[in-house]
């Protein structure tokens, strides 16, 4: 029972709208309304600011470390810890106090990793920072895909289960929720090359919004 109300607070927690509340206090302005509409911390830096949107992102991170933290001083097997980070980056994602629609998961995933594997996680962050400043517009979302198949090719080597489970279908549940988009507008795509913009660069065009 512990195990599954453990489950449920990760996802609870992340759930959060601290991007939205954090640009409300400094910028009293509301996220959903500019860039991308995502309550992300790389679209708060790049519409409101860098305090904000670092703020935010580090809220983020914090998700992921409380809930494997948690998960690891409750004892619950590897399998648990894993679904705690999984839900966790849904819960950012897909907040339930927010109409389902949050960030892109990537901070969530540093603070999962970061209690997983130092090593592993600073991987991550160098691949997709690194995308970041390759590429202003397109890096960040295709650095964060290659960042977690980083992951999941070290976490083999590595003979991290935990990490694979993790990486695996975090992964696909953010190329899920690309490719869905904002509650509603999937249906509404005429342009079928608007599913790959989605997939590959996080966008309904490849202009930079």
């Amino acid at each position: 029972m512990v195990e599954y109300l453990w489950l449920l607070f990760s996802y609870l927690f992340a759930s959060i709208p601290n991007g939205y509340l954090i640009t409300k206090w400094i910028a009293k302005k509301d996220i959903r309304e500019v860039g991308q509409e995502k309550l992300s911390g790389s679209n708060i830096i790049q519409n409101i600011g860098f305090l904000p949107g670092a703020l935010s992102g580090a809220f983020d991170l914090f998700k992921g470390v409380v809930a494997i933290f948690g998960a690891q001083m409750l004892c619950l097997p590897g399998l648990f810890q894993a679904l705690a980070g999984i839900l966790a980056v849904c819960g950012q994602m897909w907040p339930v106090f927010f109409h389902f629609w949050g960030g892109r998961g990537g901070s969530v995933c540093i603070g999962v990793l970061l209690m997983f594997s130092p090593l592993i996680a600073g991987v991550f962050i160098v691949i997709w920072i690194g995308g970041r400043l390759i590429s202003k517009d397109y890096g960040a979302p295709i650095g964060l895909v290659l960042g977690l198949v980083a992951a999941i090719i070290l976490s083999f080597y590595f003979e991290k289960k935990e990490i694979i489970i993790f990486s695996s279908v975090s992964l696909f549940l953010i190329l899920i929720q690309r490719v869905l988009g904002k509650p509603g507008s999937l249906k509404e795509i005429q342009d079928k090359k608007v599913i790959l913009w989605r997939l590959l660069l996080d966008r309904d065009t490849k202009k930079k919004v």
